[in-house]
């Protein structure tokens, strides 16, 4: 559902996970970088400022919103970000966030 301004929701992530085996707690600001890192739609959408982020304090959900003809582009320049199924977890997101950063850092002091 599209509101006044043109943003759709196209994404969302529970920020606070409980379960038997693990906790995840991670701060809005920490997820909001490393989605915008991690994910080519999501920095695609913020260097042409087309998304917006809404955290539901209440719910411990972070929303992305972003504009309905910049979703379309990047529907078209990213097919395969649309085509999963499943749901990626924020930790498995974050993780592979410190393993490129590491990868890229050292491949640049070789």
């Amino acid at each position: 559902m599209a509101n006044a301004f043109g943003m759709k929701k196209f994404y969302s992530i529970e920020l606070k996970i409980h379960s038997k085996y693990y906790k995840e707690n991670v701060p809005p600001y920490t997820a909001k970088l490393v989605l915008t890192k991690e994910s080519p739609l999501i920095n695609y959408l913020s260097n042409n400022r087309a998304l917006r982020w809404v955290y539901r304090k209440n719910r411990n959900l972070l929303e992305a919103y972003g504009k309905e003809k910049y979703l379309m582009i990047g529907k078209i320049k990213y097919p395969d970000l649309f085509d999963r199924k499943g749901r990626i977890g924020f930790m498995e997101l974050y993780i592979s966030h410190i393993i490129n950063r590491a990868y890229t850092n050292a491949k640049g002091s070789t």
